[in-house]
């Protein structure tokens, strides 16, 4: 079954980093750390999407590619770029994931 990529409207969103960036690892044991089709390390930050009506479980986890660690402060406010949330199944658990192309800081102007 093909992955959908579906488009999230960001733009009467904001999101705060709720967490520190980390490598996505493919292999505990070797630490080796997933990359994503152009051969760049993927990371996955912790956000906290406003406005948010889902009190239980707020934050979402946002999938994205960096050629450096990035360097993101927990509680600043962030933009992402290309964000898109798509449907995953694997070994019978299934669940929403969002990736995205950039996360910059929320106070950078648009290029």
């Amino acid at each position: 079954m093909a992955m959908r990529n579906i488009p999230v409207d960001t733009s009467a969103l904001s999101f705060t980093v709720a967490g520190e960036p980390e490598p996505k690892i493919v292999d505990r044991a070797t630490g080796e750390v997933k990359k994503d089709a152009e051969g760049r390390d993927l990371y996955t930050l912790p956000l906290l999407p406003m406005p948010n009506d889902d009190r239980r479980n707020p934050v979402i986890t946002v999938t994205f590619p960096s050629a450096v660690f990035p360097q993101i402060q927990l509680g600043s406010k962030v933009r992402l770029t290309g964000l898109v949330c798509f449907f995953w199944q694997m070994n019978g658990r299934a669940g929403m994931g969002f990736r995205c192309e950039q996360v910059r800081p929320a106070t950078e102007k648009a290029a």
